[in-house]
């Protein structure tokens, strides 16, 4: 039967709100640990990051093929599928206790094994509650995908700083495995049918030919963002860790909103693909939003670059020597934020292997300025700027590669380019020439703000798709208003 589809709207508000709880809260855990503490977390979170892919893409191959079978309307393949990908979601698991056995062999100290060990029990429950929440993302049932991350998210960092407070970084552990668990027994309360186990070889083979391209590319997604905080702790200390670990803070406060975005527009892509078949019927549904987030985001960019090192000196004032590495890797975060559209199109469409020929492209320039920049003595500033440039190449790659493959003229890619670099132009020329001017940060703030809002209003004339937005913008307030009058009535 046709999916039960819910609005995304309820899923924006809860994460907005999570968002506001974990920014709250994120603070409250670095204060309890101290740079020092937060720097190991951080490296050890890291287990809970790349155990992801032990499950080899398999859950990415659902996430794919569901929405595409819903859109063919093929009801019991679909079904099909989400009962094999369950089974082999518990039998995955056992890869964390294969890890925590090699753990238990390799010359660690006794604080390092037991944490490396805590850090991949915690990983089956983290992508149970994760299958979870592409059941109900991929039948495009937002409603209980906001729940689950309201349990993942916010509730989870509440009890992670409460036990952090008796229990210090472990507590972390057991905040994590508290979240989890409750997510668990909500969405199982809320699935429609219970999902029996079932094996089906050659089904389960061809998502694993998928998922292995999908897991080599997570692998190195992950090691593109992750990269930074490795070599920092390879180079210097755990407490340097701490220090550049606000930029972790930074970026997901960031990138929480675009994060929902992704998700939501996934299976979409998805769905519009499967219903058609035909590549070019995606780039409406790519380049439109990629052109509003680019000259919307440096609202939000802008204001973060301002306020940050005022927030950090009055809340976190130990990681105060981060600050100007977290304002380097805002900048760079404005191609960042649309990246995933593109990262989207590739998998949809059978490229994968393009787009990993572009993550090794982008880990590969962002280990070698990494590596330079902290040869040249810059510190974690260094690390900063390289992971800030290769931020900015790695999306611009992405969308070269998927214009030529949607069979578009190199004119249009540099039309599309000069389209998305005005906004960011006029974002770092107003950053630092507002910066010099040494002014409070407030001031600042009004001042970038409305200079900003002018050049959007002039781009409203100029850009097609802004323009429409605009006239979809009015259209919807004069329906909201006729409605209001009519209740009143």
């Amino acid at each position: 039967m046709q999916p039960d589809k819910e609005n995304p709207s309820i899923l924006f508000i809860v994460t907005a709100c999570s968002a506001v709880v974990s920014f709250v809260t994120g603070i409250w855990i670095r204060n309890i640990l101290g740079p020092e503490e937060y720097g190991i977390w951080l490296i050890y979170s890291l287990f809970l990051v790349y155990g992801y892919y032990m499950q080899f893409g398999i859950l990415d191959g659902f996430s794919r093929d569901v929405p595409r079978l819903l859109g063919q309307s093929r009801f019991k393949q679909a079904n099909e599928v989400r009962s094999v990908v369950y089974t082999w979601m518990l039998m995955s698991s056992g890869g964390s206790f294969i890890g925590a056995v090699v753990l238990l062999i390799l010359p660690l100290s006794m604080t390092e094994t037991v944490m490396g060990i805590l850090a991949l029990l915690l990983v089956p429950f983290q992508n149970m509650v994760l299958f979870h929440n592409h059941y109900f993302l991929t039948s495009q049932r937002f409603n209980k995908v906001a729940v689950i991350q309201l349990f993942i998210g916010s509730i989870q960092y509440v009890v992670m700083a409460l036990c952090a407070v008796f229990m210090g970084i472990y507590g972390l552990f057991l905040g994590v495995f508290i979240g989890c668990i409750a997510a668990l027994i909500y969405s199982r309360s809320k699935m429609k049918r219970k999902l029996p186990l079932k094996w089906n070889g050659p089904l389960f083979k061809s998502m694993l030919a998928y998922g292995f391209r999908i897991t080599l590319i997570g692998i190195l997604l992950s090691l593109f963002t992750t990269l930074d905080r490795i070599l920092i702790y390879t180079f210097f200390d755990s407490a340097s860790v701490g220090h550049y670990g606000i930029i972790a803070f930074i970026f997901q406060g960031i990138m929480v909103l675009p994060a929902v975005f992704h998700q939501v527009m996934y299976p979409k892509i998805n769905f519009q693909y499967g219903a058609t078949g035909e590549k070019k019927s995606l780039m409406p549904i790519i380049l439109k939003p990629t052109i509003l987030l680019s000259y919307g985001s440096p609202l939000i960019l802008g204001t973060a670059f301002f306020v940050f090192p005022w927030f950090v000196g009055l809340l976190m004032p130990e990681y105060v020597s981060g600050i100007s590495a977290a304002r380097i890797v805002i900048i760079g975060l404005f191609f960042y934020i649309w990246a995933m559209l593109y990262a989207h199109y590739l998998t949809v469409v059978h490229k994968e292997w393009s787009y990993l020929k572009v993550l090794c492209c982008g880990v590969l320039i962002n280990a070698i300025l990494n590596l330079m920049f902290i040869r040249l003595g810059f510190y974690i500033d260094g690390v900063a700027l390289g992971t800030a440039i290769s931020y900015m190449l790695y999306p611009l790659m992405l969308m070269f590669v998927c214009f030529k493959d949607m069979g578009l003229k190199k004119m249009e890619y540099l039309r599309h380019f000069f389209l998305i670099l005005l906004p960011f132009v006029t974002m770092v020329c107003l950053l630092f020439g507002i910066l010099s001017l040494h002014m409070h940060f407030l001031m600042n703030i009004v001042l970038f703000m409305g200079v900003y809002i002018v050049f959007l209003f002039a781009s409203f004339k100029k850009v097609d798709v802004l323009s429409s937005f605009k006239q979809q913008g009015i259209k919807l307030l004069e329906h909201k208003l006729a409605s209001i009058k009519n209740e009143n009535k």
